[in-house]
């Protein structure tokens, strides 16, 4: 089990700030309350989700950065923190070049993927409705771009999936 999706949305911006800001710090030590992992939602809010991060020390239950769509630098940062970085149907876009550079340079022992159904299907379904169904093409992509069999990324995916959400069984 874990605490999410929670984090800090300025693309849509329905919130006032401040209010998402508090409840996400509430969000975060209430999981420390719990001692269960995070999943964070991070949308065009990247320095401040890393600030309160680091600020409410929520490195202490770790967690995922979901549907991640940052940067290299700032995924090398979250990793340092003990996340692991989760990677959707965006990964399977021509245009995300960023995203191709952080599928290669995360340790594969952190990464995890999605399908963030309804949103963001992947190639070659993008417009329609998402499925979990088609979290395939994200491990497809995920191992065209890393060079390694397919069955190496569900593997290990997998795995991550296990350790991330405590997953004994």
């Amino acid at each position: 089990m874990a605490i999410g999706e929670i984090g800090l949305d300025y693309y849509w911006d329905n919130s006032p700030r401040e209010i998402q800001r508090d409840v996400f710090r509430r969000m975060i030590n209430f999981a420390k309350e719990l001692d269960k992992p995070i999943i964070i939602h991070d949308r065009d809010a990247h320095q401040d989700v890393f600030d309160m991060i680091k600020e409410e020390k929520a490195s202490k239950v770790g967690g995922v950065f979901h549907c991640y769509s940052g940067s290299w630098p700032l995924a090398r940062e979250a990793l340092k923190m003990g996340f692991y970085i989760s990677l959707a149907g965006p990964l399977t876009f021509t245009n995300a070049v960023r995203l191709h550079e952080v599928a290669k340079m995360v340790p594969l022992e952190n990464l995890l993927i999605e399908t963030d159904c309804p949103y963001l299907t992947p190639t070659p379904w993008r417009g329609k409705r998402n499925e979990p169904a088609f979290v395939v093409k994200v491990a497809e992509k995920l191992a065209e771009l890393r060079r390694i069999p397919l069955e190496e990324i569900e593997q290990k995916t997998t795995e991550n999936g296990k350790r991330a959400f405590r997953i004994t069984r």
